[in-house]
């Protein structure tokens, strides 16, 4: 059986932050909780991503059944700010806002387990299922 490299979130985010970086994506929005969705759909893209390059899982991106957030992803993008990675926009914290640029993102992505192009499609699939979440007029959020 093949030796399986651990996937732990940390490395996870950079991974994807660096891809987006590298797709010139500047800035997600965390309301009603939109991106936390968009992760949470791709759960089964990144186990997926994950076995083909024979990496272990140590992490689930999971949904509180009500607020529909997830708190481990907070707490990524909070450690991603820290790493000066992003920046979370004052002063609502509405925002996460990519504060690598591309060239600095490939360098990133070459130390990471996992290739280059496997955070680069996971991006690209994240984007997609991140514009499929239709935000909610004002109106309704009233």
């Amino acid at each position: 059986m093949p030796a399986t490299r651990p996937l732990y979130m940390p490395d996870f985010m950079t991974g994807i932050l660096a891809a987006l970086a590298v797709n010139r994506v500047p800035v997600l929005s965390l309301r009603r909780s939109r991106l936390d969705q968009a992760f949470d759909r791709l759960n089964q893209d990144i186990k997926a991503a994950a076995d083909s390059a024979g990496l272990e899982l140590k992490f689930r991106i999971r949904l509180h059944p009500i607020h529909q957030d997830s708190t481990l992803l907070q707490q990524a993008l909070y450690e991603a700010a820290q790493r000066d990675l992003v920046s979370l926009d004052n002063p609502e914290f509405q925002r996460v806002r990519l504060k690598i640029g591309a060239d600095e993102a490939q360098t990133y992505l070459a130390d990471l387990p996992g290739s280059r192009d496997m955070y680069l499609q996971l991006a690209d699939r994240l984007m997609s299922y991140y514009h499929d979440q239709n935000e909610e007029p004002a109106s309704a959020a009233q």
